[in-house]
């Protein structure tokens, strides 16, 4: 592993793990020539699957799509996290790509000069400690969407009294012991639905506490057509394109339903959880969210196990707010009492806009909650920058090497133009477009969306201005989208 990083490069990737890898290879397979380096604040690569350690963690979309499109996914359909770490790390040496790969370097500040034509990084090398810098042509930011240094976790009255131990599933401790302990486990997602049954059968009890239910759907962890391949001798990255290639299919089919029969979609998913269950258990209460399916992530639950540990009288819910937390628990505004040696706050993240990294043009600080999207990754204000953001309704993976593709295809036309920068502006036409925020919340609004609005970047009211929600629609146009729109501004070199 280099451990310098080069001073003066054409591109530089922020972050090491899926999005930042994808880009790595498109850029490397794409445009050899490029001089570039992947800058990643921790000790690895990873980013998601390095960080979040606590017991089950898994995918909760398959691996066919969370992986890449270019290497092939032989294991379970729904993979840990030291599985999807493995095959990261594959991935990288498969591909030749380690030598670009720059860990421990925590990126601060990011300063544009105008007459120069690059962007210089610089931030602490936190190995030794000591700063560094580099300068690079175009920055690519591929740290995901949410803070990697703390979860989320709410203000409640009374946390301060209580006696026991707090635990954030995203700063799992190494050295805790669950055994034969009680166990509040406060929060309704995906983490709550994964980690809960990997501690259930160890814990005295586990107490699930959710302010509101969760859609969950639950599957096998199995995928019989892949099997049925692999027994006729089928090539493995066929296998692959073709799962892949069905699986979006299905996404895209349920999505459209959803969309289109929110009460029947609704109907159907909480049956499905009432099938799970004993026979009369409050599902109205426990497993009847208050949006409807379209609106956030619907959970996956693999052989229902989640549903078993309830059944086996290991896990209990409860639905209310907190009223305040004493010091051997805590209370709910109804009156029910939680007791608890442990409190693990599957609470959530918070999203972080371009990384958290300060931001200048020609010393001039940008503010990036006042710039405006174009087409969800680049951004008025801030010059030969990208941003990958992925799918929110199906695998990240997928929406992020779609624009990984376009980003490559945006610096090879720079080359052919010669232009030293691009940088979307708004039109005089696009001057009094209304305004809205980054995520619709009409069409998505989990609660770490409409945390983040004020440091977010905006939209606008047409599709090159907005980030589009809908995988199926721009996977038809970004691919052969026009790099000449007059919404971006290329800039040529003089002429003589």
């Amino acid at each position: 592993m280099p451990e310098q990083v080069p001073t003066e490069l054409d591109v530089v990737i922020i972050g090491a793990g899926i999005t930042g890898i994808d880009a790595a290879y498109h850029l490397s397979t794409s445009l050899p020539g490029k001089r570039f380096a992947v800058l990643e604040a921790h000790e690895s690569f990873g980013g998601t699957w390095l960080i979040h350690t606590y017991p089950g963690v898994r995918s909760d979309t398959e691996l066919y799509t969370l992986g890449f499109s270019f290497k092939p996914w032989t294991g379970d359909p729904y993979a840990g996290g030291a599985a999807i770490q493995n095959y990261l790390g594959e991935t990288i040496e498969e591909f030749n790509l380690g030598s670009h790969f720059f860990y421990n370097k925590t990126i601060t500040t990011a300063s544009w000069s105008t007459e120069l034509q690059r962007w210089t990084v610089s931030g602490t090398d936190t190995s030794t400690g000591k700063p560094f810098s580099v300068t690079t042509s175009f920055l690519w930011m591929c740290h995901g969407y949410y803070g990697h240094d703390q979860g989320h976790t709410p203000t409640w009255p009374g946390m301060e009294s209580f006696a026991g131990e707090w635990i954030h599933p995203q700063a799992w401790p190494t050295d805790v012991d669950l055994k034969d302990r009680r166990i509040a486990v406060i929060g309704s997602g995906a983490t709550m639905a994964t980690l809960v049954p990997a501690i259930a059968d160890s814990c005295a009890h586990v107490t699930v506490v959710q302010r509101s239910p969760t859609y969950f759907f639950q599957s096998p962890n199995t995928e019989p057509l892949a099997d049925q391949l692999r027994g006729l001798s089928t090539p493995e990255e066929w296998i692959h394109q073709i799962i892949r290639t069905k699986a979006v299919g299905e996404m895209q089919s349920l999505t459209e339903i959803q969309m289109a029969h929110p009460e029947l979609s609704k109907a159907g998913l909480v049956k499905m959880v009432a099938d799970q269950l004993p026979e009369g258990y409050d599902v109205e209460t426990h497993f009847t969210p208050r949006h409807l399916p379209h609106e956030q992530r619907v959970c996956r639950i693999l052989d229902g196990d989640l549903f078993a540990k309830i059944s086996e009288g290991k896990v209990t819910m409860v639905t209310d707010e907190i009223a305040t937390f004493t010091p051997t628990g805590l209370t709910t505004e109804d009156g029910t009492v939680v007791d608890a040696d442990v409190v693990i706050t599957a609470t959530g993240f918070d999203l972080t806009a371009l990384g958290g990294v300060t931001f200048d043009a020609d010393g001039e600080a940008i503010d990036f909650s006042k710039s405006i999207t174009y087409r969800g990754m680049l951004f008025t204000g801030f010059p030969n920058l990208a941003w990958t953001f992925g799918s929110l309704r199906l695998s990240w993976t997928m929406r992020a090497d779609l624009v990984n593709q376009y980003i490559v295809r945006l610096l090879a036309h720079l080359d052919e133009l010669g232009a030293t920068s691009v940088e979307p502006r708004l039109r005089p036409q696009d001057e009094a477009m209304a305004i809205g925020p980054y995520i619709d919340p009409a069409n998505f609004n989990p609660g770490y969306a409409q945390r983040s609005r004020e440091i977010m970047a905006k939209s606008g009211s047409t599709a090159e201005w907005q980030l589009d929600l809908d995988f199926w629609h721009e996977a038809s146009v970004l691919p052969t989208v026009d790099l000449n729109d007059d919404r971006l501004v290329y800039r040529l070199p003089p002429t003589d």
